[in-house]
Formats: C-alpha cells, structure tokens, sequence
C-alpha cells in the first residue's frame, strides 16, 4: 500500500481543516490512544440526547483528524445513539475488511477505503467515535 493512496488528497484536505473547540460546552472529553500518540478532545452541545454542536481538538495523525472533521461534518442533529451505531457499523466493516458502505450522509467515510487492509490505522479513524462512546458511558 502506497502512503499517497492512504494519505489521498482528500483526506489530507480534512486533516488541515484544523481544530474546532467549541467554547463552552456540555460535555467534553480527552480520548487517546497510548499506541501510536493520537489524542483527541470531543466538545459536544446536546439538547437532551441530540447533538446540536460539536467541535474537537486533536494531537493525530491525518487519519484520526480527518475522521474527526467529518464527524464535526455530519454529526449536528443525530441522537448520540445514532452516532454509536455508525460507529459500531464502521468498525464492523473495518474488522471484516469489506467495502465502507454507510448511510447518506455518512457515506463520506468511504474515503477511508484504502486504509482498510492495515488494521493498525483503524484505531485513528475510529478515535473519534471512540470518545464520543466515552461521553455517551458517562451520561
């Protein structure tokens, strides 16, 4: 796998998009992964289980930064448990090594296809989901 595949220009136009923090939010929480240094920082407003804005701060590479700017993209108005299922469904086809096929309009996470055979970059694309899982534990 070559890195311009895994790295392809639309990933790394996410990835520059540069952090979102939100000023103050509801909930915020600190996600890392000890095993290659990705961290993340997930700010969420939610009017009762509804995300009505999100932003983040991340310390990571192009792939878990990207990921975490479609998640800024697309999660404004899903119910927390919607996010989770994407998620577990994301994960799912990362594990199995199929096509990432999601729902409308998530089916931007496609973009990510070439980093499926390298198991040890999912754990990037799934950071950010991954501390939105830990914000929904704690509520």
């Amino acid at each position: 796998m070559q890195d311009d595949a895994l790295y392809n220009k639309a990933i790394l136009k996410l990835a520059s998009a540069g952090d979102s923090s939100l000023a103050n939010p509801d909930v915020s929480i600190l996600h890392d992964n000890p095993l290659c240094g990705d961290r993340i920082t997930i700010d969420l407003t939610l009017n009762q289980r509804t995300i009505t804005a999100i932003g983040y701060k991340a310390r990571a590479c192009a792939l878990c930064k990207a990921s975490a700017e479609l998640l800024h993209s697309y999660a404004v108005g899903e119910e927390l448990d919607a996010v989770t299922n994407l998620h577990l469904q994301l994960k799912m086809q990362l594990k199995e090594q199929v096509a990432l096929v999601l729902p409308a309009p998530w089916e931007a996470f496609s973009l990510f296809q070439p980093a499926v055979p390298i198991k040890n970059r999912h754990s990037c694309i799934l950071l950010p989901f991954q501390a939105i899982e830990k914000i929904e534990r704690k509520n």
